[in-house]
């Protein structure tokens, strides 16, 4: 897609930004000593700045993730047109949408999926499940 001369910024674009604004939220807290978020937490966590290629690397899952945010959101008026009780005429149009969203969605995660080196655990080294 052309979006030049829209305003709206490429994904490269946004990316970057995201990098930068962090590099600039990092060196701010690392000028402030916080305390651990609760009593529990580490306090030697790590903060770093976002690395674009990382940063790059994630965006589909993020993007994939934000989709399907949005599916379980269309899936809720869909609910709501089917009983009858929803806050829209065009509710029953939005619903329609559901399916090809979720195509859509799919289709973004395996062109972008996670880094083929991401090993599937949390922070504390537990299995999380596959999409």
């Amino acid at each position: 897609m052309n979006l030049k001369g829209t305003g709206i910024p490429t994904r490269d674009q946004v990316v970057s930004n995201y990098c930068k604004n962090s590099q600039y939220h990092y060196q701010s807290l690392k000028q402030k000593q916080l305390p651990p978020l609760s009593p529990t937490a580490s306090t030697s966590m790590t903060i770093r700045p976002a690395n674009y290629d990382e940063a790059k690397a994630w965006a589909g899952f993020y993007l994939s993730f934000l989709f399907f945010k949005n599916c379980v959101i269309v899936h809720g008026v869909a609910q709501r047109a089917s009983s009858g009780v929803a806050s829209s005429a065009m509710a029953h149009r939005v619903a329609k949408l559901l399916p090809e969203m979720i195509r859509m969605t799919w289709k973004v995660l395996d062109e972008y999926p996670p880094p083929i080196d991401y090993q599937g655990k949390d922070d504390n080294n537990v299995g999380v499940s596959k999409l």
